[in-house]
């Protein structure tokens, strides 16, 4: 068992699921010192659902790093550069669609 992993892996999974159920953005600072009107444009709600699934997946992939002892080196490395090209192309995603826009 790796500690450090089951640790990283139970506080982004839980970081996850706060943001996924829209309760996350609210404590950040960007999202504190953004005008209203600028907060008024954005559907927050699927674009926190977004997020939120993102780093509960990083989460979930940290935990079974530590808990299973067959997903040690190779596979974990493989995982978390899917990940990141996944993480990659969700942000390329948020950035050119107007989804999380209000028109």
């Amino acid at each position: 068992m790796n500690f450090t992993c089951i640790f990283f892996g139970t506080v982004f999974t839980i970081a996850g699921f706060i943001f996924a159920c829209g309760r996350g953005h609210i404590y950040l600072s960007a999202w504190k010192n953004m005008p209203q009107d600028e907060k008024e444009k954005i559907k927050i709600v699927p674009l926190c659902r977004n997020i939120g699934e993102v780093i509960a997946l990083s989460g979930i992939i940290f935990l079974m790093k530590g808990l299973w002892i067959g997903f040690e080196n190779h596979w974990f490395v493989t995982a978390m550069t899917a990940w990141f090209i996944v993480a990659g192309f969700d942000l390329w995603y948020i950035e050119k669609s107007n989804r999380y826009y209000k028109k």
